[in-house]
């Protein structure tokens, strides 16, 4: 009798149509309930289990996943369709965290660190001038990888382009020298002026106003700011004073 039982699980486990299995987590590994889950031939919906587990039945064409929940922004993958005799392919979401306002955020091992914004300075005369930042800000981050971040905008990729978005290795001048009528004078700067540049990748997510921004090389130990426009490289003296208010700032960061 006792073998008869395991025989009919045996075969009730057999007859189980094969399907994706899938998991939700956030961007740090920690499994997210409650997302829901849809995808491409069905009107279904599905929603994460306590461990952020969900299952998918198969289709014979690649087909495509979403999953959202409020909180966090939405994300898609396209899965590979399943052949028979074959596994189905695992579903994995690792979802990103809605930022709390438009800005930048750097990806730490376990949560985000905001990026403030700091106004841009002018130092100098209509022949020559220094454009930097007195301020640094709080913001620290640590990383053995390239540097990662989440960029909520308003603006569109095309407009991004426009406006010009760099990053730039900061360089802290106490001093400097300046044209004057007598000749080169020396003056005091205090700033962080920008160097060389970064160069990064900016990819879209799913929501029409956050980015995601990735180094394409290891920082080393220093100073870093994101700006527009040229606020922290422009050679023009009155560069700044053609532009709002709002857009003459950058974002600085420290790598450690």
């Amino acid at each position: 009798m006792r073998g008869m039982f395991f025989l009919l699980m045996g075969l009730m486990a057999c007859s189980e149509p094969p399907a994706h299995k899938g998991v939700v987590t956030d961007r740090w590994g920690k499994p997210i309930p409650g997302v829901i889950v849809g995808y491409t031939g069905s009107a279904e919906q599905l929603v994460s289990g306590p461990d952020g587990r969900f299952s998918l039945p198969t289709q014979t064409a690649d087909f495509k996943v979403r999953a959202g929940k409020p909180g966090f922004i939405m994300q898609s993958v396209t899965v590979t369709g399943h052949s028979e005799g074959a596994d189905p392919v695992p579903v994995r979401f690792a979802l990103y965290p809605n930022p709390e306002t438009s800005g930048f955020y750097a990806v730490g091992s376990t949560s985000y660190t905001a990026v403030e914004s700091k106004a841009v300075k002018t130092v100098g005369t209509d022949i020559r001038a220094f454009h930097g930042l007195g301020d640094i800000g709080k913001a620290r981050v640590k990383t053995t990888k390239p540097a990662e971040f989440v960029f909520s905008s308003e603006a569109r990729r095309s407009e991004l382009k426009q406006l010009g978005l760099q990053l730039h290795r900061l360089k802290f001048l106490e001093q400097d020298s300046l044209p004057g009528v007598l000749g080169e004078t020396d003056i005091t700067l205090n700033l962080w002026v920008a160097m060389e540049p970064v160069a990064f990748d900016l990819a879209a997510l799913e929501t029409d106003n956050d980015y995601t921004i990735r180094t394409r090389a290891l920082l080393e130990p220093g100073v870093y700011a994101f700006h527009t426009q040229g606020v922290l490289t422009s050679k023009d003296p009155s560069a700044l004073d053609k532009l709002p208010s709002e857009m003459r700032v950058a974002f600085p960061f420290e790598v450690r």
